[in-house]
């Protein structure tokens, strides 16, 4: 051990270094669900009426005020961090937007209109400097070490299924890096925390007897899953499918009125944030029980179905997996090795797991394609199967494992350039290789200066051809950073003290005599 420089656990080490890249990666992406955030942070309240007019899925009911059309999960957990910070950006924003009274706003590079048009009225309303700040702090406080903490937990999940420790981190390593979370890590995202309930649901159900029957941890898988249910209403089809899970083996290793009783702590676990949102529901809409869906204006794909649902569609379904723009397995080809998990004969993750993640796969690819709003994903990239992914990656650590060793480098290696690439230009998943390789490295947040001229940072010369020189320093010292980190000493005798309730859950057994 290095005098002055403890040790590290490999886990407190995976969450450091997933915490800069994911903060170091930040998009200045303002989403719906950063609006009641904003809102509640600087006036208490979830209703959005000063920001009409700045988002579409931005509505107003007569009487009651102005909402998002989606649950408010997402913008509880965003409000956090940056009513921390608040003060703070109070004092940075106040004199910019006096000093710029009636100014023009300069040109921005680029070649959305809509991303321009933004623009144009956040700068007019002196809010450009303000959202910017506020989703920075949001990224780095909040979302970004949340991302961190996960892959904790997945990595601590590994461990207790038997894979060796080394195993264990590449994987956890792989999972933050080389799959489309990277990409949806970049800001406040619904779809991603859902990911996260999803995985820390099972992290908290799973044990090496099958299932844990401690009704404590059973009620915080309830709460996990319904939390992601809190954040959007796709998150139902986790809660079916783990509630399903979690039945059927109680149900085997209980007797009937016992796995009954256990199962009931994990539905009251679930009634906690079920409740909250038909709370919401009621305070907003003036109705528990329908969602914001069902008042917001027509817009496209509304019409169809029952408000955008509808019935499966082929094309719909076939895009979902692999169109370029937004396609699971066009932005995260290392996840296919999940399905050649019936292949590796000596595997660590059973076969009631892997029934699991292949039936959550089945049921959420179904619901995506009846949701005609899926066709919208050109827009966003990847995001609405982002709840597959933890359990598919769990099924594919085998197969992984499995591989011959220098083919499992190379694989990785590849997935995570690709992942990378995508993650730094935030377009279709080849339009990003292309632009990364012919034009260089990029940071997404310093992306959005550049192309605003010089309005937020003087730039240097020669980076008006493009951003890949202005991130070169940013991407030296992420690059220092993590180095700090990975080459300190490792120790595996403790969880990672800045993630405690990560390492309880990554660490979690299950004691059956209990």
């Amino acid at each position: 051990m290095t005098r002055g420089r403890p040790a590290l656990s490999t886990a407190t080490k995976i969450f450091a270094i997933a915490w800069i890249v994911y903060t170091l990666h930040f998009a200045t992406d303002i989403v719906r669900e950063h609006y009641p955030a904003f809102a509640l942070a600087e006036r208490g309240t979830l209703r959005v009426d000063p920001y009409l007019g700045l988002h579409p899925d931005l509505f107003e009911m007569e009487g009651r005020g102005a909402f998002i059309n989606n649950n408010p999960g997402a913008s509880l957990v965003g409000a956090v961090p940056y009513a921390v910070v608040r003060p703070l950006v109070d004092r940075v924003v106040e004199p910019i937007v006096a000093r710029r009274a009636n100014a023009e706003p300069p040109a921005f590079d680029d070649p959305r209109p809509n991303r321009r048009a933004f623009f144009e009225k956040t700068f007019r309303r002196g809010l450009d400097v303000r959202f910017g700040l506020a989703a920075g702090a949001i990224q780095a406080l909040g979302f970004a070490p949340l991302a961190a903490a996960m892959v904790v937990v997945l990595h601590g999940l590994l461990l207790r299924m038997g894979f060796a420790r080394r195993a264990s981190a590449e994987l956890a390593l792989l999972y933050a890096f080389a799959t489309p979370l990277f990409f949806r890590a970049a800001f406040l995202n619904h779809n991603l925390l859902v990911a996260h309930a999803t995985l820390a649901c099972f992290a908290l159900l799973w044990s090496d007897g099958g299932i844990t029957t401690r009704p404590a941890r059973l009620a915080l898988a309830g709460f996990a899953t319904g939390f992601g249910l809190l954040c959007d209403y796709a998150g139902a089809v986790p809660v079916v499918v783990l509630g399903l899970y979690a039945l059927e083996r109680l149900v085997r290793a209980l007797p009937l009125p016992s796995a009954l009783a256990r199962m009931a702590a994990m539905v009251g676990g679930a009634c906690v944030p079920v409740g909250a949102l038909l709370a919401y529901q009621a305070w907003a809409f003036g109705n528990p029980f329908l969602p914001a869906q069902h008042y917001m204006p027509a817009t496209q794909y509304s019409g169809e179905g029952w408000n955008g649902f509808d019935w499966p569609a082929l094309d719909l379904l076939a895009e979902n997996l692999f169109d370029r723009r937004f396609g699971l397995f066009a932005f995260g080809p290392l996840l296919l090795l999940a399905f050649a998990r019936p292949l590796v004969r000596r595997a660590r993750v059973r076969r009631p797991e892997i029934a699991l993640a292949y039936g959550l796969f089945v049921a959420l690819l179904v619901f995506t394609s009846a949701n005609q709003f899926a066709r919208l994903q050109w827009n966003t990239g990847f995001r609405m199967l982002a709840p597959v992914v933890p359990l598919l990656f769990v099924a594919l650590a085998d197969v992984w494992v499995a591989l011959p060793r220098r083919v499992a480098l190379a694989l990785g290696a590849l997935a995570t350039a690709h992942a990378w690439c995508i993650a730094m230009v935030r377009a279709d998943a080849l339009a990003s290789v292309e632009t990364v390789l012919r034009d260089g490295p990029r940071l997404p947040w310093l992306t959005s200066i550049w192309r605003a001229g010089g309005t937020y940072l003087p730039l240097p010369a020669g980076v008006e051809a493009g951003p890949a020189l202005l991130a070169l320093p940013f991407l030296a010292l992420g690059a220092a950073l993590v180095a700090l980190v990975a080459t300190r000493a490792t120790r595996d005798d403790a969880m990672p003290r800045v993630a405690p309730a990560a390492a309880a859950l990554a660490a979690g057994t299950d004691d059956r005599s209990r």
